[in-house]
């Protein structure tokens, strides 16, 4: 529960316990992860928790019944903004409620938040003096984040000619970024590709149809993520600032790719110029002829 101060009574630590959620996976349940690999852009999530009271406590140090709340389940995509709740579920005498909730995957993306509070289902009855009114007050709340599209998806692509442009023309694509850790991370950064790579620009529209296309993608994922590390690492000091940066920030993406990837590496002295950097490095090493080469 967040360490605010509420205006009402609310159960004491332990009184309440948070069992842990679950994600049905074609036929069975397994615990649910903090980062779903391969989640497919509108796929349904089944997801399933338990919540028990100790009623007794629960009485004592909120001056309400049992009967007088309710477990409600939301959940928020960060990408979307979109909010949906499953239905309010009532505990049982012995202090138990469970929720199984169908998460439509046309509305999820980036890192999805599932809350479960314990709010007043109504007004209650012979109210005391602290003890909460209003409907839908929260009196206990857990918040678990997990993680549908990360740097190893694909990014925004757009397909434009960079003979038109500031950037290479020789170079397969660029990066845009930004250093705004604040900034959500796919809102700002998005992958262009060179309209002169025709074996990029098809392997990109079609997904990998053969190992060669398979490699270009793999090449492509593997020069962004690249690139995020040395932005990462660059911005290491100014990500130290705050523990925790809103889910799906640039901040955010940064952080989580640089712990999981704990280098020390020499990077290009200013990180607002760093992916274009990278872009013009690219296209001079195929200007030299090395590489794969345009067909």
């Amino acid at each position: 529960m967040p360490a605010d101060v509420r205006p009402y009574l609310v159960p004491r630590p332990g009184t309440v316990v948070w069992e842990p959620w679950y994600l049905l996976d074609a036929d069975k349940w397994s615990l649910l992860p903090d980062e779903i690999d391969g989640w497919d852009p509108g796929t349904d999530l089944r997801a399933a928790r338990r919540v028990r009271v100790d009623v007794a406590r629960f009485v004592q140090e909120t001056g309400l019944d049992l009967a007088d709340v309710v477990l409600v389940v939301s959940w928020t995509s960060s990408t979307t903004d979109m909010t949906e709740a499953a239905s309010a579920v009532r505990f049982d005498s012995n202090g138990m409620a469970s929720v199984d909730a169908t998460l439509v995957g046309e509305r999820l993306s980036g890192t999805l938040s599932l809350r479960s509070t314990i709010s007043l289902a109504g007004t209650a009855v012979g109210q005391g003096v602290g003890v909460a009114s209003v409907p839908g007050s929260v009196l206990a709340e857990h918040v678990q984040r997990v993680v549908l599209e990360t740097m190893s998806s694909m990014f925004p692509v757009h397909e434009i000619d960079f003979a038109y442009t500031r950037l290479s023309p020789t170079a397969s694509w660029h990066l845009e970024a930004s250093t705004d850790l604040t900034a959500p991370f796919y809102g700002t950064f998005r992958v262009l590709i060179n309209k002169r790579d025709r074996e990029l620009r098809a392997a990109v529209a079609r997904g990998a149809k053969d190992r060669r296309q398979q490699a270009l993608l793999d090449e492509l994922q593997a020069g962004v993520a690249a690139l995020l590390l040395e932005l990462g690492l660059h911005l290491r000091a100014e990500l130290a600032e705050r523990d925790e940066w809103p889910p799906d920030s640039v901040g955010d993406v940064l952080a989580r790719t640089i712990s999981v990837s704990p280098l020390h590496l020499v990077t290009p002295p200013s990180p607002v110029d760093l992916a274009e950097f990278r872009t013009q490095i690219s296209g001079a090493v195929r200007n030299l002829g090395r590489g794969r080469i345009f067909q």
